[in-house]
């Protein structure tokens, strides 16, 4: 089994059921009822595809740059019904293959704090945004039930479990998304609480000034 199984199995197995009520929370805040969505770091799809059964306008861009999360997740898209909305890529978020404000939602869960080079990557997400276009990025579980079970099981799984997980990210806090943000003239809010977890909520302004 690869890395891309392993993450997956966890992903199917124990961390599913956050996926539905993740999506519902994104859907609410968005508002967005159809165009392009885009999946950042996706895995195996769960949060892209999710987003997908709970919205039928819209489609979805699933990116990883592990070649066998894009095929694991294209799979997932067909025995989910959704291939004909759903198109894996294999690419970085940090030079993202699709063109100028094309993308009306992006969303990523538990990968934004891997990524190598995090004001290249909003940057990345801002420019495929279209004016008005939103992103829900971060990490949570849901709400606390999902939390305290998902964290029972992982502890059987790995009992170093999730300080492992933390030590390998960046470590960065919302005052260092903050001055990212800011410095690149997103409007942005944080949620940051127990219940929801951690989560970025941008929206690409419809003008947006050159940054310097």
């Amino acid at each position: 089994m690869n890395h891309a199984e392993d993450f997956d199995c966890i992903a199917e197995n124990i961390f599913f059921p956050i996926y539905e009520v993740i999506a519902k929370d994104i859907l609410a805040y968005s508002k967005i009822t159809s165009g392009r969505i885009l999946d950042l770091g996706c895995g195996g799809g769960h949060l892209g595809l999710s987003v997908l059964k709970q919205e039928k306008g819209l489609s979805a861009v699933l990116l990883d740059r592990n070649p066998d999360a894009a095929a694991i997740a294209e799979h997932r898209a067909a025995q989910w019904g959704l291939r004909q909305r759903a198109t894996p890529i294999v690419a970085d978020v940090s030079r993202i293959p699709l063109p100028d404000g094309s993308v009306d939602l992006a969303v990523s869960r538990g990968s934004f704090g891997f990524w190598p080079d995090e004001g290249l990557a909003f940057s990345e997400i801002l420019r495929v945004l279209s004016p008005g276009g939103k992103a829900y990025i971060g990490g949570g579980f849901g709400n606390l039930d999902l939390k305290r079970k998902i964290v029972e099981k992982m502890k059987t799984v790995s009992p170093d479990w999730p300080e492992c997980v933390h030590r390998k990210t960046n470590g960065f806090t919302a005052e260092d998304y903050g001055k990212i943000l800011s410095g690149l003239g997103a409007e942005f809010e944080f949620i940051d609480n127990e219940e929801k977890g951690f989560w970025i909520l941008l929206q690409k302004p419809r003008r947006m000034e050159a940054v310097s």
